[in-house]
């Protein structure tokens, strides 16, 4: 059961959007495009896959906090720092991670369940007690908070403070600034899921699984204006992923 309230789009604020989160991400994407010029930064990624997930989204939190404290004067509690809310639906936000996580696996390995060979892991790195840590504490800590500063507290907030209206779906309305960052969210793992190896025939089922997911977590911002649920839920469902695969190595 879908339906819309009276929808007022402007244009211009999510190009304004966009840009932000383009120069975020894209500053991230320099950084990482430069070092892999060096034939040891090149060695170095090979060995240990972690280090420019934590150089690139490092750069992207920057520039989105540098973005968030010039628009908000330094109130930063308006773009979603704020514990000072009654119900932050964290168990809520638990849920939505371990179910979207679990999509997530059945996604990276559904062609090999189909075809019946043997599941490789999805994200192989070896298996080297600093790498481990390395992926674990960014999957389950680090990932959350730089990716939801920025498209949740910088994107998010902006759009749902400029646009107007909402899209029911089922029983729940999604202001429709909710539903552009989503997408926005979605489109935006086509860089990442090429730079960092994907295929080109998963791209697409990724994209709509980023967006399915991006849907969830600009909900819970909505409802809560706090980044502490999409956070979390966004560590779980990463967490999983990784912390799977493990079992097929």
């Amino acid at each position: 059961m879908t339906g819309t309230s009276v929808i007022e789009i402007k244009w211009n604020a999510i190009g304004k959007s966009l840009m932000r989160l383009c120069l975020a991400f894209g500053a991230g994407f320099f950084i990482l495009a430069l070092l892999n010029r060096i034939p040891e930064f090149k060695l170095l990624v090979q060995r240990s896959t972690w280090i420019p997930k934590y150089i690139g989204d490092s750069v992207a939190f920057a520039v989105g906090m540098v973005i968030i404290w010039r628009i908000s004067q330094g109130r930063l509690g308006e773009y979603g720092f704020t514990l000072a809310r009654r119900n932050l639906k964290i168990k809520l936000s638990i849920v939505l991670g371990v179910i979207l996580g679990l999509m997530g696996i059945l996604l990276d390995h559904f062609t090999e369940l189909i075809s019946g060979v043997n599941i490789e892991p999805a994200h192989p790195y070896p298996l080297t007690v600093l790498n481990v840590l390395g992926m674990m504490t960014f999957q389950w800590i680090f990932v959350g908070i730089f990716e939801e500063t920025i498209t949740r507290g910088l994107v998010q907030t902006y759009l749902m403070n400029k646009l107007k209206g909402s899209v029911k779906i089922y029983k729940w309305d999604f202001h429709i600034g909710s539903v552009i960052t989503a997408i926005l969210f979605g489109l935006g793992h086509f860089g990442p899921h090429i730079f960092f190896g994907g295929s080109w025939l998963s791209l697409a089922p990724h994209l709509v699984f980023a967006t399915l997911y991006g849907l969830c977590s600009s909900y819970i911002y909505q409802e809560t204006k706090s980044l502490v649920g999409p956070i979390l839920m966004h560590n779980v469902t990463d967490g999983l992923l990784y912390s799977i695969d493990y079992f097929f190595y």
